[in-house]
């Protein structure tokens, strides 16, 4: 049999072009077969942003202090731990099982009540809610739900690191805007004016954040109203990201912007049990919004994952319903961990109204010839503190850097906090 024309060693290696479309990009073949090139999604998407700085890391004598990381140092709420949960010994055979696509009943339920409670969203029900492989997996699924290639997505800056890539893996094109830092700095901005200069005829949809991963600003009921003008006038999709909603201190109020008037059909809201109960290696989120919608997601997570991993989400259940304390508990020790931060740290930093981060200005020992604070986390890396580089953020905040404090407990944060303001003394301030 004769060999498929193009197949075989020596074979061209085909090109891939683009070809626009109103609202899309579509993506063609100008010779086949593909091997050996890799996909325009994978290609597109950045590497580690932490390998160069582990390997410099690895130099320090003493113990590695991982600033940055977006985790805890705290357990899960006791009930909730798997050692608690009877699977040892001969366990419920149930738990080797699939779960349903959508989720455990059970959990989906108690969710539901939550969400009425606790967020405000009165008309949601089963049909509203999707279980996930944490919020990623949340996020990914509302972006392939309701995004197309060519699509433009606002992202407030600055924003989660890996939304960027999220979008950019479906062909949807991220358009920044810097947001939360604007608002801080300045107090009479005109947020409608502020997003409106920065929505095309493509834009479909706008990330949100609150509270806002890095920067911890919290926004209040009046600021989301505002984007919710914007998002209704333009017919747009929010994807909002309520990671920390239960972590908001100095007495402020978490909004869910689903609960305002209008924007149940057109908002899709990404949560965890990561950040909420101290269980981000368990790998469990949910996302909620219109019935419509979370039908698709439901066909992208079912379509990925299948189903989420029915032992992880009784754990979820059991923190869900006897985490309360755990997360009063925890707010107490976060706002202190973070009143502990500010006040030893010497890099200047908006002052955090939730999440679990102070999200450092270096640009005073920066190099005016380098564009990036990056040189600088080396420095800091040689001396075993590892912080994210500001530039995943957001582009005009690559002089930046985040450190969780909630990572390390006091004694390691005050270690490392004293290790970073030792390389800013002997670095020269611009």
């Amino acid at each position: 049999m004769a060999a498929r024309r193009g197949a075989g060693a020596g074979a061209p290696a085909h090109r891939r072009s683009r070809r626009w479309r109103p609202g899309r990009t579509v993506f063609t073949l100008d010779a086949v077969p593909r091997y050996p090139t890799l996909s325009a999604p994978a290609e597109a998407l950045p590497s580690s942003l932490f390998a160069r700085l582990y390997e410099r890391a690895e130099r320090c004598s003493g113990p590695i202090i991982p600033f940055h990381i977006g985790d805890t140092h705290l357990a899960p709420p006791p009930p909730a731990r798997l050692g608690n949960l009877g699977f040892t010994g001969d366990p419920d055979p149930e738990l080797y099982a699939y779960s349903k696509p959508a989720g455990d009943v059970a959990l989906v339920d108690a969710l539901v009540a939550k969400l009425r409670a606790k967020n405000g969203l009165a008309w949601v029900g089963r049909d509203n809610v999707q279980i996930t492989n944490g919020a990623t997996h949340a996020l990914s699924c509302a972006t392939r739900a309701v995004l197309d290639p060519g699509d433009e997505v606002l992202l407030l800056a600055p924003y989660w690191p890996l939304v960027r890539g999220i979008c950019a893996s479906l062909g949807a094109r991220p358009v920044e805007c810097t947001f939360s830092y604007r608002l801080a700095t300045e107090p009479d901005v005109d947020i409608e004016a502020l997003l409106d200069e920065r929505i095309a005829r493509q834009t479909a949809a706008i990330y949100v954040s609150t509270p806002n991963n890095p920067d911890g600003a919290v926004l209040s009921r009046a600021q989301l109203e505002a984007v919710a003008r914007v998002a209704q006038r333009h017919d747009l999709w929010v994807l909002s990201d309520e990671a920390y909603e239960e972590y908001v201190y100095d007495g402020r109020e978490h909004v869910s912007i689903a609960a305002l008037p209008g924007m149940a059909e057109r908002t899709l809201t990404a949560y965890t049990f990561s950040k909420t109960y101290a269980q981000a290696g368990l790998r469990i989120g949910y996302l909620v919004g219109p019935a419509g919608a979370i039908d698709a997601a439901r066909k992208m997570a079912n379509h990925s994952v299948y189903s989420v991993a029915r032992a992880m989400q009784r754990a979820a259940l059991r923190a869900l319903e006897h985490g309360q304390s755990f997360i009063d508990e925890a707010r107490q020790r976060y706002q202190a961990a973070r009143d502990r931060a500010l006040a030893r740290i010497e890099a200047p930093c908006l002052r955090p109204q939730g999440c679990t981060y102070l999200f450092l200005d270096l640009r005073e020992w920066v190099d005016p010839e380098d564009e990036t604070a990056y040189a600088l986390l080396e420095r800091f890396a040689e001396q075993g503190v590892l912080l994210a580089p500001g530039g995943a953020f957001g582009a005009e905040f690559a002089k930046w850097a985040r450190l969780c404090f909630t990572a390390v407990d006091a004694a390691q944060l005050d270690e490392g906090i004293d290790r970073i303001n030792a390389v800013l003394a002997r670095a020269r301030r611009r």
